[in-house]
């Protein structure tokens, strides 16, 4: 009997627009036949799916350039009042990478004349929640707050925001900390092959920064701290956002009485160009002593938010891995049992986006899997989709649009991330309008300017394994659980 497939997790960052869950109940497993003919003719999709229902987003710019947006939410049973920041885990210093992190957790560590203590208990005097997000392009500052509190959340906002200062002592507790935390993450395989396969896809781009390990926390200093604060913690750089049962208008008043003092020149950086894309075979195995199964990942770069390919790759996506009933999983899993699960995801930053597959596959599976994910993803580009697969894809994924925004943090990740990449009404609340008008003809286009690259096949597994690869591939790059090079591995050659 094959195991049942775990809930789908993100490993990366945030995740990305419209990230397909996992059904709930698997189906039975199908023999090789019967897969086939489930490509030819899937289920139908749900008959009538709910209706989105976004409320408008009102935005203002302030003399001081700091930007508010609200949304109308009546029906919300808290306020979300969120600090957006356009700087992120990109915009750490090469030789200082973490540095984006480190810095939006000493925010709210005490301000000039108040003790990150008493911080703290003024925010739990509120009964409110305070958390910290840091992504790849921007950092978000979220409090959720009873509408009584606002007022008091919105000055608290301020204090740790524009008061901020910066000490030795709490460097020295977050530093730990942190370290600690990416010493623990490492533990994951699936964290593990999603780092290696962005710090691959990446090299020598500014996003590659961000795939740092624990080791180079202990070199940031308070002075490093300051100068990314002052550099990027400027109201010309950030956006204000509320959310909840308010008034827009009454609060963009409100938001510019407690933020016109904070000041700041614009920031100019410059438009990093994306990667090139992986076009060659190129296996990456990192060396996990302490795992049970093999963790594969494979993946390439590809379009931006703002490409008119971004939502026939959407479809494509889900056609090729978004649940337990697309190919990859069906394939894998129910009819060679390779692997306990397959799916495909994607990530969209500011200047370019990425897909993968992420699989777990049995030791003993790991070549054939391997190469049956690569032929999967070039059957995709090399061969027009069955329509009836199309439009179960667009039915799923424009009937859990509503789902997306049903609870507070959802609705405010998704505000965040529109606000802070400038999202336009298509990535709002014109998705299902947009996938309505995905075709087989645009899928198979969008298919063969992607996925024709090879991808890039990270492996997490046991160094005892990498001779079952070596079987198989000419070439193996053998990487430490911190992503450091360790040697490369040759068809023939021994460990």
């Amino acid at each position: 009997m094959k195991p049942a497939a775990p809930a789908r997790r993100p490993p990366g960052p945030a995740a990305g627009f419209l990230l397909a869950a996992a059904l709930a109940v698997l189906l039975p497993a199908l023999p090789a036949g019967a897969q086939e003919r489930f490509r030819r003719t899937p289920p139908l999709p749900d008959a009538q799916p709910l209706e989105l229902k976004l409320p408008e987003v009102e935005s203002v710019l302030l003399p001081n350039g700091l930007s508010v947006s609200t949304a109308r939410r009546p029906g919300a049973p808290l306020v979300t009042l969120q600090l957006v920041i356009r700087a992120g885990e990109a915009d750490s210093p090469p030789e200082l990478p973490g540095l984006a992190a480190i810095t939006a957790r000493m925010i709210g560590k005490g301000t000039k004349l108040l003790s990150a203590d008493y911080l703290e208990n003024m925010i739990e005097s509120m009964g409110a929640e305070y958390s910290v997000t840091v992504l790849m392009d921007y950092t978000v500052l979220t409090m959720h707050v009873l509408e009584e509190f606002l007022d008091n959340a919105i000055y608290a906002m301020r204090l740790i925001v524009c008061e901020a200062a910066f000490t030795e002592r709490e460097l020295g507790a977050v530093r730990r900390t942190a370290f600690w935390e990416l010493l623990e993450r490492k533990k994951n395989p699936e964290t593990l092959g999603w780092r290696q396969l962005l710090r691959i896809l990446f090299e020598n781009h500014p996003y590659q920064t961000a795939t740092y390990a624990e080791e180079v926390i202990k070199f940031i200093t308070v002075k490093d701290v300051a100068a990314f604060y002052g550099r990027f913690y400027r109201p010309g750089n950030a956006a204000v956002l509320v959310s909840g049962n308010i008034d827009g208008a009454a609060m963009a008043k409100k938001i510019g009485v407690h933020f016109n003092a904070w000041v700041g020149q614009p920031v100019e950086r410059p438009a990093a160009p994306p990667p090139s894309p992986n076009s060659r075979e190129r296996i990456c195995y990192v060396e996990a002593p302490g795992v049970s199964d093999a963790t594969i990942f494979a993946g390439n770069v590809i379009m931006d938010s703002f490409d008119p390919d971004f939502f026939p790759f959407l479809v494509l996506k889900q056609v090729l891995g978004g649940t337990t009933r697309s190919r990859l999983f069906m394939n894998l899993r129910e009819s060679k049992g390779y692997a306990y699960y397959a799916f495909s995801e994607t990530e969209f930053f500011r200047f370019c986006g990425v897909y993968w597959v992420r699989a777990r596959v049995r030791p003993e599976f790991l070549v054939p899997a391997a190469r049956e994910i690569a032929r999967e993803i070039g059957v995709m580009s090399a061969e027009p989709a069955v329509p009836a697969e199309i439009e179960e894809a667009k039915s799923f994924l424009i009937g859990n649009l509503p789902t997306r925004f049903e609870s507070l943090e959802g609705f405010a990740d998704w505000m965040a991330r529109y606000v802070a990449l400038g999202l336009d009404e298509a990535h709002w609340d014109r998705g299902p309008e947009r996938f309505k008008l995905v075709n087989v003809e645009r899928v198979q286009e969008t298919a063969r300017k992607y996925l024709m690259a090879r991808p890039l096949i990270v492996v997490v597994g046991r160094p005892e394994w990498l001779g079952l690869a070596l079987r198989e591939f000419d070439a193996i790059e053998v990487y430490d659980t911190s992503g450091g090079l360790k040697h490369i591995l040759r068809k023939g050659e021994g460990q």
